[in-house]
């Protein structure tokens, strides 16, 4: 398939400019997704990028320097480094003036880290000849992050919580954790209703990292929400060393409700502070008819 660009020259006024439609001007290139962007250098060149180009096993987007004199394009050469896996390069373009220089961006490489993947860009500097090895920003992709977490599940077990609803969020959090697979991440569970009862630590999830082992035996507890004094158990007893904490590990809390505490003798105000002087950091899910308002996920962040 052929991919035209149509560009009409313009004249400069004082406060418009006049567009000739009647002899445009035509490039095309067998290349998928050429026209996405374009720029205009000086003289009477234009850069066009094609983003969605397969120019290599890993590799996307294609850059092409265009000539108004002769309607014809050429290939921009670039030497792509080797972490530029599908980087759509060319999908964003800018030129300057004075000096004149081009940076064309690929704002998808693609960057596994073990079960994770990562979205980063790259840019590429290049000046006005379009012929010298371009700079490129940054010059080296950051590497796949290596710093433990220590992640705790706090699930609502009240009576408020449809049985069904239970199952899901079970399912949930067993995926959740499937997804960190052979990663530096350990976790725990401690389910809340007018009682606190500590599924699993971080020293049983070492011994035995299978989720659904830890999981599916849970059965939910009924009675009341008592959300507040349930971080606050958490802050407590499962960030804590003896339960297999780790110092210097990432500290997470996700809370899974299905809204407002209820019969809590304590308030958000009363347990936030110390979870952030523990630096956890804190996350809120809804689940089944969620009416977690504004209110409580505001206090439960901050």
């Amino acid at each position: 398939m052929t991919f035209k660009v149509l560009l009409v020259t313009f004249l400069a006024l004082c406060h418009g400019f006049n567009l000739d439609t009647e002899n445009p001007i035509t490039f095309q290139e067998n290349a998928r997704g050429f026209g996405q962007s374009v720029v205009q250098l000086d003289g009477s060149r234009v850069v066009v990028a094609a983003p969605q180009e397969a120019k290599n096993v890993n590799q996307t987007g294609g850059l092409y320097k265009c000539d108004y004199s002769t309607s014809k394009c050429e290939p921009i050469f670039l030497k792509v480094p080797r972490e530029a896996v599908n980087m759509s390069l060319g999908l964003s373009l800018a030129a300057t003036t004075g000096p004149s220089q081009l940076l064309a961006c690929g704002p998808t490489v693609h960057q596994n880290c073990k079960e994770n993947t990562y979205v980063n860009g790259l840019c590429f500097l290049f000046d006005s000849t379009l012929l010298k090895p371009p700079q490129q920003f940054p010059e080296t992709l950051r590497e796949c992050p290596q710093q433990e977490s220590d992640i705790v599940f706090l699930i609502d077990g009240s009576g408020s919580i449809d049985p069904t609803d239970f199952v899901k969020m079970k399912e949930f959090v067993s995926t959740v954790m499937e997804q960190f697979k052979k990663s530096k991440t350990l976790f725990s569970l401690m389910q809340y209703s007018d009682e606190f009862r500590t599924h699993f630590t971080f020293d049983a999830f070492k011994r035995n990292p299978n989720p659904r082992d830890h999981v599916n035996p849970i059965s939910q507890l009924k009675g009341r929400t008592k959300t507040a004094s349930g971080i606050r158990e958490v802050v407590r007893r499962l960030f804590h060393k003896t339960n297999g904490a780790r110092e210097g590990a990432v500290k997470i809390l996700v809370v899974i409700t299905d809204g407002e505490k209820f019969g809590d003798p304590l308030d958000y105000e009363d347990v936030i502070p110390e979870a952030d002087r523990a630096g956890v950091i804190r996350y809120v899910i809804g689940v089944g008819n969620v009416v977690i308002g504004p209110d409580t996920s505001v206090k439960i962040f901050n």
